[in-house]
């Protein structure tokens, strides 16, 4: 037998009238193999479900009201009923209406003063609630970032299968990450306008010209795209045709996949290539490892920013935001996420150079394609719109003025390996510049002079570059600078 606090848990959960048909049909007042009208009825499509449902619903406020309006009325008649005895004796029939006048008007007031605490009580409830729970989580992370925040599925097992981190709420990012719960909350947020600005930025000279733009990480922030790379990042397989920020490839090893003095070799570069990598583009890499919309949001503001301008306003600087997220040039997680984001592209383009007899190979925004054949059964022109129409589809942009199409008789190279020759090299001008900048520092050294530290470092690099590339072939100068360092010690 049912409790009546159990009838009561009952009627709040399913509502009267469907609690009510169910009384009917245990009872067999109603048949058991028949709908109520609560449920969808026989021949009846969901979408007209759904409207009756509607109208049922409408109809039951409806009947709230009308009933509560009879409630009213029927308290009405009985003070009414109850002035008219206590007045029966008098014939001053307008000082009874003045009587019931002030009555109602009192009561009214009355209603109208609980039902405004209980809405100001219900209201400070509410707030308590929210602020309770944004304390407790986080709930916004800026404007345009946040859509995704309410998408709480975690994938478990495909995390486990790429033995990612199993992460499902904000405080177990914070513990993954080794950092204050306050802390995430504070870098997770995007402001339009901030006081303090958690990247280094600064520009440096691109050898083809023009400026790079680099946003570095401060400290704190470093450490934590840090993390990412080193415990989620570096989990991805990344595909053999990439060269670029991977341990034991490099510019090099780049270079050396290409057989020396191809018949024709075509160097491409794309277009703003880490600004093209937004937030969203960011987000939903984290998402296809597994990750739910809203740790992916999270792992997304931690790896990207927006370029900010600064402004003195009242006599404090601040930085204006002047784009939307991307993905920061001098973040240690950010060259591993091209590369995961390239994985298709590279695939895709590889593909089409497999049938064409073409040797492919990319390192950041560096494209290399070497052929061996007739070049003029070769259709340049097709196989660049070929190409093109891959790197579009795959949300990049191909820097035109900087495709190069370099026969035999140029100097043929890749991400600055020169392959002309049988053996790989460097370009001659740059040994030209070593050569010197070793006989200027020997003559200085010799009248008395003091090599500064910086070209003493220049040197040294510039050597152990040189026997990394090809020791054989640049054994007299890689002699020559090493006895001179030597010299100084």
């Amino acid at each position: 037998m049912d409790t009546k606090a159990e009838y009561r848990e009952l009627v709040n959960n399913m509502g009267k009238k469907e609690f009510t048909f169910l009384k009917m049909q245990e009872y067999g007042f109603w048949p058991s193999d028949l709908p109520t009208p609560y449920e969808r009825q026989q021949n009846e499509t969901a979408e007209d479900f759904e409207n009756r449902k509607k109208l049922l619903d409408e109809f039951q406020k409806l009947s709230e009201k009308i009933s509560n309006v009879y409630q009213e009325k029927q308290e009405i008649e009985k003070k009414l009923s109850h002035l008219k005895k206590e007045y029966q004796d008098t014939w001053d029939y307008e000082k009874i209406r003045s009587a019931v006048a002030q009555e109602i008007m009192k009561e009214s007031i009355a209603r109208r003063a609980e039902k405004k605490a209980e809405r100001e009580r219900q209201k400070q409830l509410k707030s308590e609630a929210w602020n309770k729970r944004k304390a407790e989580t986080i709930l916004f992370i800026g404007k345009g970032y946040s859509n995704l925040l309410g998408k709480k599925e975690t994938d478990v097992q495909k995390l486990e299968k790429k033995q990612m981190p199993v992460i499902e709420t904000d405080r177990e990012l914070a513990d993954f990450l080794q950092i204050e719960y306050s802390t995430l909350r504070y870098l997770t947020y995007h402001r339009d306008v901030i006081t303090f600005d958690n990247y280094y930025r600064f520009d440096i000279p691109k050898k083809s010209g023009g400026t790079r733009h680099i946003a570095a990480p401060k400290t704190q922030l470093k450490a934590v795209q840090r993390r990412i790379l080193d415990q989620i990042l570096q989990k991805v397989e990344i595909s053999d045709l990439s060269h670029g920020f991977i341990k034991y490839r490099s510019i090099l090893t780049g270079a050396k996949v290409h057989q020396t003095s191809p018949d024709l070799l075509i160097n491409i570069d794309l277009e703003n290539f880490f600004p093209t990598i937004t937030f969203e583009r960011v987000r939903g890499l984290y998402q296809s490892f597994g990750y739910s919309g809203y740790i992916a949001s999270l792992l997304a503001m931690l790896c990207t920013y927006c370029e900010r301008m600064p402004l003195e306003i009242k006599g404090e600087i601040k930085y204006i935001k002047t784009s939307d997220r991307i993905l920061p040039q001098g973040s240690p997680a950010s060259p591993m996420i091209t590369n995961i984001i390239c994985r298709n592209m590279d695939k895709r383009i590889n593909g089409l150079c497999k049938k064409l007899g073409i040797t492919y190979t990319r390192y950041a925004d560096d494209m290399s394609f070497s052929y061996m054949g007739d070049v003029a059964d070769f259709s340049i022109g097709s196989f660049l719109n070929s190409i093109n129409k891959i790197i579009e589809a795959e949300g990049f942009h191909m820097k035109k003025e900087k495709t190069h199409i370099l026969r035999k008789n140029n100097r043929q190279y890749i991400t600055g390996i020169v392959i002309n020759n049988e053996e790989i090299g460097v370009p001659k001008k740059w040994v030209k510049i070593l050569k010197a900048s070793i006989h200027n520092a020997q003559k200085l050294k010799d009248s008395g002079g003091s090599v500064s530290s910086k070209t003493v470092h220049e040197i040294s690099g510039k050597i152990a570059w040189l026997k990394s590339v090809n020791a054989k072939r640049y054994e007299k100068i890689i002699s020559q600078g090493t006895e001179f360092l030597k010299s100084l010690t």
